[in-house]
C-alpha cells in the first residue's frame, strides 16, 4: 500500500505539472512556422509535395520566438473534463481521470471550444459555426488585430477584429466565425490560419475544416 500511494503521489505530481505549464506548450504551438529554413513552404518528405497542417502539425518550432510568444492560450484540468462532458462520456469515467474525485457536468460545453491553440471542423453545414477562445496576454500592454487566411470555398470572420490588452495576465475572449458555401469543395479537408500580431508578436492559430 505505501508504494502504491507513492506511485500516485507521483502521478499526481507530473500530471498537476503538465496542466500547470500548459501555457509553456501553447507557446512553441503559436510560435512555429510553416515555412522551411529557406523561406519556403514546408514539403512532405515522402512525396516532396508542399505539406500541411495533417503533416507539421503547426509547424517547425521556432524556441526563440516562442520565449516571447506575446499571447497564449490557457486551459486547466477542469477544461479538459467540460470537454469531455461535451463529447459524451459518462461521469464515472470523468471522475476516475479527475484522480477519482467526483465531477459533474453541469452548463452548457461544446466540443469546439476547449480553448486550444488550433481550430479544427471536420463536419461543417452550410450553417455558420461559432467558435470562441480566450487568449491570455503574457507581454506588454499592446493592441493584436486578427488577420485570417481562409480556405477555399469558406468564409472565416473574427469578432472582434482587435484585442487590446494593458497588463499582463490580462483575458480577452474572441468569436472566430466559421462558413462553408454551397460551392465548397466536399469531403476534403481544407487548411487556413488566424493569426493574432500586434507589429511584434506573430501568435498564429492553424485552422483546418471539412465540408461533409
Amino acid at each position: 500500500m505505501f508504494i502504491s500511494l507513492i506511485s500516485h503521489n507521483i502521478y499526481v505530481f507530473f500530471f498537476k505539472i503538465f496542466w500547470q505549464n500548459f501555457k509553456i506548450l501553447t507557446c512553441y504551438i503559436l510560435a512555429a512556422t510553416t515555412r522551411d529554413n529557406t523561406n519556403r513552404p514546408i514539403k512532405d518528405a515522402f512525396d516532396n509535395k508542399v505539406a500541411d497542417a495533417f503533416a507539421y502539425g503547426s509547424g517547425h518550432v521556432q524556441p526563440d520566438l516562442a520565449i516571447d510568444p506575446g499571447l497564449v492560450y490557457d486551459l486547466s484540468l477542469a477544461d479538459y473534463l467540460n470537454f469531455l462532458c461535451a463529447s459524451g462520456y459518462d461521469q464515472q469515467l470523468i471522475s476516475a481521470l479527475n484522480f477519482n474525485g467526483t465531477f459533474i457536468c453541469k452548463g452548457s460545453h461544446s466540443v469546439t471550444d476547449l480553448n486550444y491553440p488550433s481550430i479544427t471542423l471536420p463536419n461543417l453545414g452550410l450553417k455558420p459555426v461559432t467558435i470562441t477562445r480566450t487568449v491570455t496576454n503574457v507581454g506588454p500592454p499592446a493592441t493584436y488585430t486578427a488577420n485570417v487566411h481562409s480556405p477555399a470555398g469558406y468564409t472565416i470572420v473574427v469578432v472582434p477584429r482587435s484585442l487590446t490588452f494593458t497588463k499582463i495576465g490580462e483575458k480577452k475572449k474572441f468569436q472566430v466565425i466559421v462558413q462553408a458555401s454551397s460551392v465548397t469543395t466536399r469531403r476534403k479537408y481544407q487548411f487556413g490560419d488566424l493569426r493574432w500580431t500586434d507589429g511584434k508578436h506573430i501568435v498564429r492559430s492553424p485552422i483546418t475544416v471539412k465540408r461533409r
